[in-house]
């Protein structure tokens, strides 16, 4: 079976190309892979014409569409570009995806939602309140007008890879203290977990909405302290603030939590945050080794 994965070079997608039995292809952009080899090109999907063709050569069974802007602030300055990325990039996909009859799986975000209450099931009401929220959602409803579609939502992904909340924290603990709002509550997500729920998905088949996701509600303030804890770093350099207080260019969901009942009936597997620290230590470890 052929998959091809967007955003291969990202936190998913290579834990994804790294995992996965199949006869993988990989898309990226902006970051080159370390090594590179015939099956990993360099595709733009706002280009059209080059995603068709890509799509058209390899004739994927699955494409899993991991590759996105995901940056909030960076999505609210430059609604343009977020936008033809997250929504242009993901119609073109879909679109070169019914030429050759693929399955598709679509990797979305738990801020669709507003945050008003958290522990958000799939049949909840969505109401983005930034932009980057808004670009995601837009991608679902053109991923469901296929007739072979998965959409996985997930929740604040970390990873041995730069670019998020824990790795951002290491360098904050290094050089003093940090402020951490003890009112914004997630769902955070091992990425190596998501990649393996991921592939389990396409084995099994499933279709529709599923919420992928780490299996504790946590404040962003908790959650640090449980990462200092873990890494061994001081956790009195981490301070409790308000969201509010942080001035955020977007607005963030306050308790943007997922509700991950569904996907634990297909038999997934979900840690709770130690646990999933422990597993990002090994895995950080075997790396420097």
């Amino acid at each position: 079976m052929k998959v091809l994965i967007t955003g291969v070079t990202g936190q998913v997608g290579s834990e994804i190309y790294n995992l996965s039995e199949y006869q993988n292809y990989g898309i990226y952009f902006r970051h080159q892979p370390k090594s590179l080899n015939e099956n990993l090109l360099k595709v733009d999907i706002r280009n059209r014409d080059k995603v068709f063709a890509t799509v058209k050569e390899i004739k994927p069974n699955w494409i899993i569409h991991c590759a996105a802007a995901t940056k909030v602030d960076w999505c609210e300055t430059n609604k343009n570009q977020a936008w033809k990325i997250n929504v242009g990039g993901t119609r073109n996909l879909v679109d070169a995806s019914k030429v050759v009859n693929s399955k598709f799986l679509y990797v979305s975000t738990d801020y669709v939602f507003d945050g008003s209450c958290g522990n958000y099931k799939e049949t909840d009401g969505t109401n983005p309140i930034n932009f980057y929220g808004k670009t995601k959602l837009d991608g679902e409803l053109h991923v469901k007008n296929l007739e072979n579609y998965l959409i996985m939502r997930t929740s604040h992904v970390f990873s041995p890879i730069p670019d998020n909340f824990v790795l951002w924290l290491f360098g904050k603990l290094k050089s003093g203290n940090v402020e951490c709002p003890y009112d914004m509550i997630s769902s955070p997500t091992l990425a190596l977990e998501l990649a393996e729920t991921i592939l389990k998905s396409i084995k099994k088949e499933l279709t529709g909405v599923y919420h992928a996701a780490g299996n504790d509600h946590i404040s962003r303030y908790n959650f640090a302290k449980k990462i200092a804890q873990a890494f061994g770093y001081d956790k009195s350099k981490i301070k409790p603030i308000k969201m509010e207080d942080l001035n955020f260019v977007a607005k963030r969901p306050q308790n943007s939590s997922l509700d991950i009942s569904k996907v634990l009936k297909e038999g997934m597997e979900f840690s709770n945050v130690v646990n999933s620290l422990k597993s990002l230590k090994a895995q950080i470890n075997s790396s420097d080794t």
